[in-house]
């Protein structure tokens, strides 16, 4: 029952439409040259389409391990520039902290690197909390 009467809606509705709204007049064969046209830019449009999206996508990935190799290597020499200026510190600093500090001076450098470290991977995190923080009071 409500299927027929769901129809007859439909149809109302189509005959109110065309009652209403009347077609444009086109040439003969409009229709099957629109849709010929249609499906043959759809299908030179999609192999472009796909073909300039695959280009952009290899240019993409090669950018991306560029960037990559170049941030390995930076991370690679600020490694060795920290380890070098380290050892360099402790050598120059051992004499002095152990004529003070005895025994103990081997604790202090270790306790000395973990606080820089601690403070060079939370600092910055801390001071913009911090900023923000203030900047919001």
């Amino acid at each position: 029952m409500t299927n027929d009467r769901a129809t007859e809606l439909e149809h109302a509705l189509d005959q109110a439409l065309n009652r209403a709204l009347r077609p444009p007049q086109v040439p003969h064969g409009f229709r099957a040259r629109l849709s010929s046209a249609v499906s043959r830019a759809g299908e030179t449009d999609l192999s472009a389409a796909r073909m300039r999206m695959e280009s952009e996508r290899r240019t993409r990935l090669e950018r991306l391990e560029v960037e990559y190799i170049r941030v390995r290597r930076n991370t690679l020499l600020t490694l060795l520039g920290a380890a070098f200026a380290a050892g360099a510190a402790v050598v120059i600093a051992m004499p002095w902290l152990r004529a003070h500090l005895g025994a103990f001076a081997p604790l202090a450098v270790s306790w000395g690197g973990v606080t820089l470290g601690l403070a060079i991977t939370f600092g910055e995190p801390l001071r913009a909390l911090l900023h923000r923080w203030s900047d919001s009071l």
